[in-house]
């Protein structure tokens, strides 16, 4: 039987950077302005930036020393287990996330999806809109806040087989005590996580101001081809069987086969 974690607090904020130095301010900046009632913690893990990322993180640490914990990986673990880490961190009740070059822009976000998730406890994580923005602040594209059809909750199945909903954006329940090995196996993790966290429930649409997702031109998933996105795809929808209920699987394995026939074309 797997160990309950201690959940002593109402929030826990995740914050997880690498290389960042120009961005992180802004980040935690749109965390502080946040105007919450409730007890929160902000975990901040900077895998082990190159640059002045973590000095800035802990000017704001020195400041704000109360609920603000910063943590430096002695070596880069990469994305996927940094964020493990800060996920079996997090001591509270329901975990929002964030990252180092992101930033939100409503207030009240983190207020209003915590009543949301407390009115409605069927619901394992609430989502948001965004907007993608580049380096310098420009906005690429608003159409995720012009879409009617996106601003509603999404289904196990929709999370299953995949929906527009950004990680960034999502608060949920403290409900993950280990992370599966088909986390790791996954390429899109995001993708991965959103599905696995539907076997505790569905996910609710809470109306806010968008979070500000940049895009560099440089990044990891921006220099990928087509056809390789469409492998990633595939890779992480072909572990995710393995971690949802049976009933899916007609779902997900039309959803590999999509995949290859797109590489295929590609």
């Amino acid at each position: 039987m797997e160990k309950e974690k201690s959940i002593s607090i109402d929030i826990s904020i995740v914050l997880l950077t690498y290389n960042q130095e120009k961005f992180v301010s802004k980040a935690i900046n749109s965390i502080l302005n946040q105007e919450l009632s409730n007890s929160f913690e902000i975990i901040v893990i900077d895998d082990f930036s190159a640059d002045d990322t973590f000095s800035l993180i802990s000017e704001f640490q020195d400041k704000y020393p109360l609920n603000f914990k910063a943590y430096r990986n002695a070596f880069n673990l990469g994305l996927a287990k940094n964020y493990e880490k800060a996920v079996l961190l997090a001591k509270g009740k329901y975990i929002a996330y964030l990252e180092g070059d992101d930033y939100w822009t409503d207030p009240y976000k983190l207020q209003k999806q915590f009543n949301f998730l407390e009115e409605n406890p069927d619901l394992v994580l609430a989502f948001h809109d965004f907007i993608t923005i580049d380096s310098n602040e420009g906005i690429i594209s608003d159409k995720n806040l012009k879409i009617d059809s996106l601003k509603k909750n999404r289904s196990k199945k929709d999370m299953v087989t995949g929906c527009l909903i950004h990680q960034n954006t999502i608060m949920f329940r403290n409900v993950v005590r280990r992370f599966p090995i088909g986390f790791f196996k996954a390429k899109n993790h995001d993708t991965f996580f959103i599905a696995y966290l539907s076997n505790w429930g569905e996910a609710g649409y809470v109306k806010c101001s968008p979070l500000h997702y940049r895009i560099h031109t440089n990044s990891l998933w921006s220099s990928l081809s087509g056809k390789r996105k469409h492998w990633n795809g595939l890779i992480t929808y072909s572990v995710i069987l393995f971690y949802v209920p049976f009933r899916y699987s007609r779902n997900l394995i039309w959803k590999i086969a999509s995949k290859v026939k797109a590489i295929i074309i590609s």
